[in-house]
C-alpha cells in the first residue's frame, strides 16, 4: 500500500492530509507538524518502483479524494505530480522542491549533473556512510545543525535496494514546463537550502521563501511553516463554507 493511515486530531474536521516524506526518510518526520492541523493524517510508504512515473501511477491509484497533499524535497516532487492526477486533490504544499532537481537549459538553478551522478555512485559504493553525508546536507547553512542532524537519523530508513532507484527519480522528473495543478498551490523553500536553490518563478503557484532555514525547514521553523501551511486550510474551510447549496427538486 502506497498510503497508510497514520492518525485523526481530537478536531472533527473530515480534511484529508497525505504527507510525502524526502528521500531515505519516513513519513514520521512530519509526525509534530502534522498533529497541529485538523483532519485525517495518511502518511506515504516508499514503494520500490524504479521510475518515477510508476511511482505516480501507483500513488493516483490509491489517492484519497480532496486531499491537501503535503511533500518535502522528493516527496514533494511525488505530490506535486499527483496533484495532477483526476480527481486533482483540494490543495498541494511542496516544502524545499525544485521544479527540476538537476540542472538543465531551462533550469540553470539545480544540482551539476555531474555532483549528483557522483552522490548516487557514492550511495552504491557506500550507502551508509552516504545517508550520513545526506543528513549533513539536510541541515547545512545554519548555525546548529547537529539537533536537526540528530532528529533526522531517528527518521530515516535504513539503506535498502529500493533507495537506489528512488534517488534516481530526482534526475526524473521536470515540472519546468507542465501548466500548474488546478488545485490551490503553495511552495515553500528554505534561504540556506544547500540541496535546492531558493524560489525562482516558474508558473507552478505561489511561493514562499522562509529566511534562516535549511533544507529541513519544517523541523528547523515548525512555527512559520505551520502557519503557511494553517493558511491553506483555512483558505479551504473558507471556501467550502462559503460554497452555495444547490436544492434538487
Amino acid at each position: 500500500m502506497a498510503f497508510e493511515f497514520a492518525f485523526s486530531s481530537e478536531c472533527k474536521s473530515q480534511q484529508v492530509w497525505v504527507w510525502f516524506p524526502g528521500w531515505s526518510f519516513k513519513a514520521e518526520v512530519f509526525t509534530e507538524l502534522a498533529h497541529n492541523l485538523p483532519g485525517q493524517h495518511y502518511w506515504y510508504r516508499w514503494e520500490d518502483f524504479e521510475n518515477f512515473d510508476d511511482a505516480v501511477q501507483d500513488i493516483c491509484k490509491a489517492l484519497p479524494e480532496n486531499a491537501i497533499l503535503v511533500g518535502w524535497s522528493l516527496g514533494g516532487a511525488l505530490a506535486e505530480a499527483a496533484a495532477h492526477c483526476q480527481p486533482v486533490p483540494a490543495a498541494l504544499i511542496t516544502l524545499a522542491t525544485a521544479p527540476k532537481f538537476c540542472r538543465a537549459p531551462q533550469w540553470p538553478y539545480g544540482m551539476p549533473q555531474t555532483r549528483f551522478n557522483n552522490f548516487v555512485s557514492s550511495y552504491e559504493n557506500t550507502p551508509q556512510k552516504t545517508k550520513v553525508r545526506f543528513l549533513a546536507l539536510c541541515a547545512q547553512g545554519i548555525d546548529l545543525p547537529k539537533g536537526i542532524i540528530r532528529y533526522l537519523a531517528h527518521q530515516q530508513i535504513e539503506p535498502n535496494s529500493a533507495m537506489a532507484n528512488q534517488l534516481r527519480w530526482l534526475d526524473q522528473y521536470d515540472f519546468t514546463a507542465m501548466p500548474k495543478a488546478s488545485c490551490l498551490c503553495l511552495h515553500l523553500f528554505a534561504e540556506y537550502d544547500a540541496l535546492v536553490a531558493p524560489p525562482h518563478s516558474h508558473g507552478q503557484g505561489r511561493s514562499e521563501l522562509v529566511f534562516d532555514t535549511c533544507h529541513a525547514l519544517f523541523i528547523q521553523s515548525p512555527e512559520v511553516v505551520l502557519k503557511h501551511i494553517s493558511s491553506i486550510y483555512n483558505q479551504l474551510t473558507f471556501k467550502s463554507a462559503n460554497d452555495p447549496v444547490i436544492e434538487r427538486f
